[in-house]
């Protein structure tokens, strides 16, 4: 059971993408569930972020060593179909070996509660699938300087770490 306000269940599909153009693009993720879609919009710093922790719960959480026990209902009620977008402030993610399945809960930026506005659950490999999409998405923007590790415009890069005085 997830303890957020609106609980999508286990979801059909969840995926990755931005939207808009290198430099100035906004990055979300699309839910779509018997319970519900939503739309959660992320910095890339957040996805990224994302992707990280899916990959590193992924390694610690084994599908072989998966307890057998009681397995919970990842179904929201028949009368909660919600559809919501909003900017994400925070993400949780957690593992529930018995199903070997993920949640992640999402907290809404302007909301100032502790209780997440949104919950879903997802398979191993829809997260498998959904790491590697956020890095994928992540990486396609404009190239990152070796140096300062800022990005580099069409235009160039006046790097900090030359003092601004050599183009990148």
């Amino acid at each position: 059971m997830v303890d957020a306000k609106h609980d999508l269940g286990l979801v059909d599909a969840v995926k990755a993408e931005a939207i808009g153009v290198p430099g100035q693009r906004r990055f979300r993720l699309l839910l779509e569930s018997p319970g519900g879609s939503a739309c959660l919009w992320l910095e890339k710093g957040q996805l990224f972020q994302l992707s990280l922790a899916i990959r590193q719960m992924l390694a610690r959480a084994d599908a072989t060593e998966a307890e057998q026990g009681e397995q919970t209902d990842h179904n929201p009620p028949p009368s909660s179909h919600a559809s919501l977008e909003f900017e994400v402030g925070n993400l949780s993610l957690g593992h529930e070996p018995a199903g070997d399945l993920f949640v992640i809960e999402a907290f809404d930026r302007d909301d100032d509660e502790d209780e997440p506005l949104l919950g879903f659950w997802a398979s191993r490999t829809q997260m498998e699938e959904l790491a590697e999409e956020a890095q994928a998405v992540c990486a396609a923007g404009r190239p990152i300087c070796p140096l300062c590790n800022g990005p580099i415009d069409a235009e160039g890069h006046m790097c900090v770490r030359t003092d601004g005085h050599q183009p990148m």
